[in-house]
């Protein structure tokens, strides 16, 4: 299983004009990426592993060895976040192995939107008809976006650095 995620929302704000999109990671926006924060004060050092989510070079060296899919998120040219998916193959399923917002983008109304996005990804990508992911316990933010998308706790719990419950998405 993945490790964390990070994502907060304020369900009452809505951006209408949004124009979305994955865009693989290159050598043009591999620093950009690296460098987004999902805390403004992960912005004054570079760590692995932040308060909900591991870093996105984590997630890019992770992905290179266990040939995942990692995706800026762009409203229009602007990177506001982060995803990576694939195969957990200890498990034979698919799973959102890491989603991020940069705190600047949080409660703007990306979080669903984004979600929804990489879902579809997925879906078009692998044929899955489920999706799995785990979440830091004490992220209840992000707990509460992805069940309002749809995906249920499992009972299982994923131990990386901290418990993970395990939600699953049935598409």
């Amino acid at each position: 299983m993945a490790a964390n995620l990070f994502l907060v929302m304020i369900w009452n704000e809505r951006k209408d004009d949004m124009d979305l999109q994955l865009k693989p990671v290159t050598e043009k926006n591999f620093f950009e990426i690296i460098n987004l924060k999902s805390e403004e004060e992960q912005e004054k050092k570079f760590q692995i592993f932040e308060r909900f989510v591991s870093s996105n070079a984590f997630f890019i060296a992770l992905a290179s060895v266990n040939g995942w899919t990692c995706k800026g998120i762009y409203d229009s040219e602007s990177l506001i976040g982060f995803a990576t998916h694939g195969l957990d193959k200890e498990h034979g399923r698919y799973e959102l192995v890491s989603l991020m917002l940069g705190h600047q983008f949080q409660g703007k109304g990306y979080g669903i939107p984004a979600i929804k996005l990489v879902i579809e990804e997925m879906k078009e990508k692998y044929g899955c008809h489920e999706i799995y992911l785990s979440v830091i316990k004490e992220n209840e933010p992000a707990i509460r976006v992805y069940e309002k998308v749809g995906f249920e706790p499992t009972g299982e719990v994923f131990q990386a650095f901290h418990p993970e419950p395990v939600y699953r998405l049935t598409v």
